[in-house]
């Protein structure tokens, strides 16, 4: 486990060009790559959780954070991540006070083409991309999967194992697959 004063990750993260604020917590070896033309900033009092025993609900894998392309991450003030991914080749957006449960999974695009011939070929201009956005305060139970398009306004709650897509009203809560709203806070 990564503890105390590492400054291993952090030297690469400057290498690489990856922004982040003070206070970031890292327990265990996430990983967080930026490609050349991508951006990708961290908030303050930002946790993230790769060791195995960091998160007593099991992860199933390091944390994965990657900006490809021109794809744009960034992760607000006093965020919570514990063996997800967040993967971007447009923008993902995340707010202030977030907590994303283990092994989430939130992505901007599909990953490969839907069309048989373009996958064929390799052909990964085809692919669909739509800004992934999580305002302030969101609570993401573990195992999601946060799809392209999706829009979480402040304050929802998303129950575990759903499979999230669309735009949902604030203090909703969300469950299911396809996610529904469930419940409202407000």
């Amino acid at each position: 486990m990564l503890k105390g004063k590492c400054h291993l990750p952090k030297l690469f993260f400057k290498i690489n060009k990856i922004k982040y604020g003070k206070n970031l917590r890292m327990v265990g070896w996430p990983f967080i790559f930026r490609y050349s033309q991508a951006t990708l900033n961290i908030g303050d009092n930002v946790t993230v959780n790769s060791g195995f025993f960091s998160n007593l609900l099991g992860l199933y894998q390091r944390t994965i954070i990657i900006a490809r392309g021109t794809g744009k991450i960034t992760i607000g003030d006093h965020v919570g991540i514990s063996g997800s991914t967040i993967y971007a080749r447009k923008e993902i957006t995340i707010g202030n006070n977030v907590l994303i449960g283990v092994n989430t999974k939130i992505m901007d695009n599909d990953f490969h083409p839907i069309d048989a011939q373009a996958r064929r070929e390799g052909d990964y201009s085809v692919l669909e991309l739509r800004p992934v956005c999580i305002e302030d305060d969101v609570f993401i139970g573990c195992n999601c999967i946060i799809l392209k398009g999706t829009h979480l306004k402040k304050g929802c709650v998303v129950g575990a194992g759903s499979v999230v897509h669309g735009v949902y009203p604030e203090k909703s809560v969300i469950a299911g697959n396809p996610a529904r709203i469930i419940k409202s806070l407000a």
